[in-house]
């Protein structure tokens, strides 16, 4: 009965000793475990969020032609003056065939282009290599915005371009099946009896097939009076009545985007000064803009202008839209508000640390902060060494979690 008493008191002894061990390690483990970031190179900006409202040099095509308008050629196309810019159909029957009609002639062209590249070289390759990405990134971002009526296109042109690739490669491809294919659908559609018209362009510009019934919301030509009312009675206008026009051409390659904010934004801008906005719903960032006017100050704001020169089918169907205006750049690394520490070095003078790992070494690193966003801060690629610290470099691991920090101690 003893014996059992004592191996059962020994036992109790053994299970309370294991649990100690294990809550002790749990708890060192928890102390020296070290949390960290890698130190890599980003661009911030200092940016206000603005409403802008678009304004360009706008005239519809007032055509007197009634019917289902195809357009001809892409919105924001430069075209002349008589140039045929649209074509008019009875149907929307007949609309759909001129459509398809012009869709299977742009695509025998471009595989026609296609079969005809036999020398290219590395250059080529080179360069057909960043449309491609370049044409894949379009593709997913035109998905993901939801927007899908030219995905098919998107499609299209990724697959020419591959098929570009290809015959880099192999020197040859066989396109025969698809020549028939689009041959006899351009034939079937020929054969059809489409009555059309063609719309003209009255004046040599931009063409662009959307219409919104904001063309006439303000006076192009007066962008100099610009007045704070004005600019915010733009947001609140309803739109006009555009039926019986046939898209419009824009006459200037200038256009400008009308916003209004806080007086004080005014004071870091000047007329004439170069900045670059992002227009974050369509993925554009560092567009270029110039500041074209700046109005009188009323009830502490001000209207502004900012003018700009990039025409695509995207800008040319902007309107009202979201931009960031942006007042600076910093270029550095992005460190953890929490890795940072303030220190002395050797000569007494304080001075903002981090601790970094190198393999199982700790080692203190000197920062030199250029941008504080709260939680972390932007530090300059070009921090200087100073008495007793060298400085932080990219790619270095920062430890952003961790306790009893010490310049060259073990983690091991």
């Amino acid at each position: 009965m003893k014996n059992r008493t004592w191996i059962n008191m020994i036992c109790t002894v053994l299970v309370l000793a294991t649990f100690v061990y294990l809550f002790h390690d749990a708890v060192r483990n928890n102390r020296d475990r070290y949390d960290t970031e890698t130190a890599d190179e980003v661009v911030e900006q200092e940016k206000l969020e603005l409403k802008a409202f678009l304004v360009r040099d706008e005239e519809y095509i007032n055509q007197k032609t009634t019917g289902t308008v195809v357009p001809l050629i892409k919105d924001g196309m430069r075209v002349a003056s008589g140039d045929a810019v649209a074509r008019v159909c009875a149907s929307d029957e007949d609309a759909a065939n001129v459509s398809a009609l012009l869709e299977a002639k742009e695509s025998l062209a471009r595989y026609q282009e296609i079969s005809e590249q036999t020398e290219l070289n590395a250059l080529d390759m080179e360069k057909l290599n960043k449309t491609i990405d370049a044409s894949f990134t379009e593709l997913v971002r035109t998905s993901n915005s939801g927007d899908f009526s030219e995905l098919s296109r998107n499609i299209e042109e990724l697959e020419n371009k591959l098929a570009s690739k290809q015959i880099l490669k192999d020197g040859t491809i066989d396109l025969t099946a698809k020549f028939n294919e689009l041959n006899s659908k351009i034939q079937t559609l020929e054969s059809k009896s489409i009555n059309t018209s063609d719309v003209l362009a009255p004046l040599s510009g931009y063409y662009i097939s959307n219409l919104d019934g904001y063309e006439n919301a303000m006076d192009y030509n007066k962008i100099s009076d610009l007045t704070v009312s004005e600019a915010e009675k733009l947001f609140e206008k309803k739109p006009g009545d555009v039926s019986g026009q046939m898209g419009k051409i824009v006459g200037s390659y200038k256009w400008y985007l009308v916003t209004v904010m806080d007086s004080k934004y005014s004071l870091l801008m000047s007329e004439g000064e170069k900045m670059k906005i992002n227009m974050p719903y369509y993925g554009f960032k560092n567009v270029e803009v110039v500041v074209e006017k700046i109005s009188t100050t009323q009830n502490d704001k001000v209207a502004v202008a900012f003018s700009c020169n990039m025409m695509n089918e995207t800008y040319a169907n902007m309107r009202t839209e979201n931009i960031e205006l942006v007042f600076k750049e910093y270029t550095g690394y992005k460190i953890n508000s929490s890795a940072i520490r303030r220190e002395k070095d050797e000569k007494g003078k304080e001075v903002d640390v981090v601790y970094i790992l190198r393999g199982d070494i700790m080692n203190a690193r000197v920062i030199d902060i250029i941008y504080d966003a709260g939680d972390y801060v932007i530090v300059s690629e070009e921090s200087k060494a100073t008495s007793g610290y060298r400085p932080i470099k990219r790619y270095d691991e920062v430890i952003v979690k961790g306790r009893n920090l010490s310049d060259g101690k073990s983690i091991s």
